[in-house]
């Protein structure tokens, strides 16, 4: 049995969000399109879709309206080399919510919010 495993976002500004997902975090962009873009990885993919899309009755915009997208979902990137990429981060001047730690399960890992504040542990061994 094959397994694929997507998330999908919903983004206020296409643009933005793939620069961050592809300049800052380091992902490899698969697709781009108007309104969306992919990112994927083995049996992973992120799939970026910009909130225009969403039809007025669309479950987001009646019923799970909130500031702070993702309230409650912590998307975890697992990367080769957390410095380089902990360095972007400080080099651009990006905001860390919590710095570079040691976790019990024998990996390190920092904390940030993307553009439109769904919270991201990015780490790795």
């Amino acid at each position: 049995m094959s397994v694929l495993f997507r998330v999908e976002l919903y983004v206020k500004d296409i643009k933005e969000s793939v620069n961050f997902y592809q300049n800052m975090i380091g992902l490899d962009l698969y697709g781009r399109g108007k309104r969306g873009a992919l990112f994927n990885f083995d049996c992973f993919s992120l799939l970026l879709t910009s909130e225009s899309a969403l039809g007025d009755k669309h479950y987001f915009k009646n019923k799970a309206i909130s500031d702070i997208k993702g309230n409650g979902f912590e998307l975890i990137i697992v990367v080769d080399k957390l410095e380089k990429v902990y360095q972007r981060f400080l080099d651009n001047n990006y905001p860390i919510e919590v710095e570079v730690e040691k976790y019990p399960w024998d990996m390190r890992g920092f904390k940030i919010a993307d553009p439109d504040g769904y919270f991201i542990r990015i780490t790795s061994e």
